[in-house]
């Protein structure tokens, strides 16, 4: 192995012990099953790891493994279309003790964010939930810094308006 291979595979490491709790509730608000979001997340990494070790090149391992996240998060609803449950009776499914708080969540913020176009609510769950920055969402979803502003911007304006209606 040469010593770029090394250390593209020791930043890999690193961004598993340190953000792994992280990639998952990343993958979790996306898919909202555990089992399915702590398979996608070993499914990216055990991936990347094997394309690092045959040489591929990247920039940025953490940009790679969080975008190679999001596509197979996008990917499971490809593969398998969700099972349809409305919103109303979501709180309803049955959920592990342990997984209770953050399926909550999940619920909530996604009865909120489905008000808003697709393109606004990703960029939303990227800034308030995943703590990106505008630069890197703009390179996450391949669009430019001043769109994924914007979309953001509305997406706040829109929320707020909803949330002064419903109160």
């Amino acid at each position: 192995m040469n010593e770029e291979t090394e250390q593209l595979l020791s930043e890999l490491e690193r961004i598993v012990v340190e953000r792994q709790d992280w990639l998952f509730r990343f993958a979790y608000m996306r898919i909202g099953v555990r089992e399915d979001a702590e398979d996608v997340v070993q499914e990216v990494l055990l991936n990347v790891f094997r394309r690092l070790r045959e040489k591929m090149h990247v920039e940025s391992v953490e940009q790679y493994v969080i975008r190679s996240i999001s596509n197979a998060c996008k990917d499971y609803f490809r593969r398998r279309p969700p099972s349809i449950v409305p919103l109303d009776k979501a709180e309803q499914v049955p959920v592990h003790e342990g997984d209770r708080q953050i399926h909550e969540e999940f619920v909530r913020i996604n009865k909120l964010l489905d008000t808003l176009p697709k393109e606004q609510s990703e960029i939303v769950r990227l800034k308030c939930y995943d703590n990106l920055t505008f630069k890197q969402i703009a390179e996450l979803q391949d669009i430019p810094e001043a769109t994924a502003k914007s979309r953001y911007r509305y997406a706040i304006m829109h929320l707020k308006s909803k949330m002064r209606v419903d109160s």
